[in-house]
């Protein structure tokens, strides 16, 4: 089944990362996860909603990321990473339980069942994490709230949204089978109650590995009312809780950026994001001069939704003129927009199988952490002349795995 999803789509060689740089970049993205958790704290007392509003973030929105808002949100996200020669620098921090990529070391195994591959492996000391086993445990720690037993697990999208892309979860199925997991697959509508569980076409579900988002829900009463009944179980878990948007929202990044909010970091707070996150500020309520600023650094600056998927929204300054610059900069300075300085990537050679020519690649480096750090990669690459935006929603987007090298 993975190969029925991305078999058309592979790069045609795998992605190669120094274990201490990478496994250190993880280590940092931890620590920038207690960070952006921490900043409802320092932003408006402690309260979900009113952080959300200092976001920008669309009313209807934040009241859905706010239901059933639970404090001990799980270390379970996946990093969106360019290198830039030096080091790894942060897109964006995907935060929740709706990550993809989690099954992406069935690539490194089949490289490895290539004898040629395996032995160049071999001799270099090639390595491999697979995000799939730390996942399955998340979810099996998350069950042990309900059940003593090896938990019933069910992926539920939204009304519709299983249709749209079952060939993906049944691939994220096939591989939990390889854990001893069953994972069943359903969508919203699907969903009862019994006796205090959660069922699935009458199935009782101890643990929801949630793929659907507050996006889908908000034009959509009767998954709302879905949603009530799931955080009403006292016998199911939600994994994760939709309160994770606000801080899987890039208005989180640029909160760090804001004087305000800067003035409350520590010194070694401050240290990693100089580190690690591009200069990123909201637009929403800013002042003049940074505007005036945006205007004119056009070709170092990328604006962004603060929730967005695939890089839809997305205007990258130095791709468009100083008039549809201004423009875009004049038509977001409401809602959750911010701008984000522009990482330049180093590129990676990778030879065309066929022909034997060499080409230069844009790696867009998906760095999955958990509580203890770097939990496996994967890489979606892109020629610099397709476009700036890495993403499968790019049709010159290919996709890989990583290995490590000591």
């Amino acid at each position: 089944m993975y190969r029925t999803s991305y078999g058309g789509l592979q790069l045609d060689r795998p992605m190669l990362a120094p274990e201490s740089e990478i496994t250190g970049f993880g280590a940092s993205l931890v620590d920038l996860f207690d960070l952006l958790v921490s900043l409802p704290a320092r932003v408006s007392g402690g309260d979900l909603r009113g952080y959300c509003a200092r976001l920008g973030m669309d009313d209807r929105l934040a009241d859905l990321a706010c239901r059933g808002d639970r404090h001990d949100l799980p270390v379970y996200a996946r990093a969106d990473a360019y290198h830039d020669g030096n080091g790894f620098q942060l897109l964006e921090l995907n935060v929740g339980s709706e990550l993809g990529g989690i099954d992406t070391a069935q690539v490194n195994r089949a490289f490895l069942q290539v004898p040629a591959f395996a032995d160049f492996a071999e001799r270099h000391d090639l390595r491999h994490l697979d995000t799939l086993p730390r996942t399955a445990r998340a979810l099996r720690t998350a069950a042990r709230e309900v059940t003593s037993g090896e938990p019933v697990i069910a992926l539920i999208e939204s009304n519709g949204g299983l249709a749209a892309h079952q060939h993906v979860f049944v691939a994220i199925q096939e591989a939990m089978a390889g854990l001893g997991i069953v994972l069943l697959l359903g969508e919203l509508d699907e969903l009862g109650e019994r006796a205090g569980k959660v069922t699935l076409r009458g199935t009782p579900v101890d643990v929801i590995l949630r793929y659907f988002v507050a996006g889908e829900l908000v034009d959509d009463p009767a998954g709302q009312r879905v949603l009530d009944l799931v955080l009403r179980a006292r016998d199911t878990v939600l994994f994760a809780p939709l309160s994770a948007a606000a801080f899987a929202s890039k208005g989180s990044l640029a909160m760090l950026h804001e004087p305000d909010v800067a003035g409350t970091l520590s010194a070694g707070e401050r240290a990693l994001v100089d580190r690690i996150v591009p200069w990123t500020r909201l637009l929403a309520g800013a002042d003049p001069e940074l505007v005036e600023r945006c205007r004119d650094e056009r070709e170092e600056l990328v604006l962004k939704p603060g929730i967005g998927y695939g890089g839809v929204g997305t205007v990258v300054g130095h791709e468009v003129s100083d008039e549809e610059w201004h423009h875009a900069l004049a038509e977001r300075t409401t809602g959750d927009h911010v701008v984000q300085r522009r990482v330049r990537p180093a590129t990676e050679s990778v030879m065309d199988a066929d022909t034997g020519a060499i080409d230069e690649w844009v790696a867009n480096w998906g760095i999955f952490v958990d509580a203890d750090g770097y939990a496996g990669g994967f890489v979606r690459a892109l020629r610099p002349e397709h476009g700036a935006v890495v993403s499968y929603s790019n049709k010159g987007t290919r996709g890989t795995c990583v290995f490590t090298a000591p």
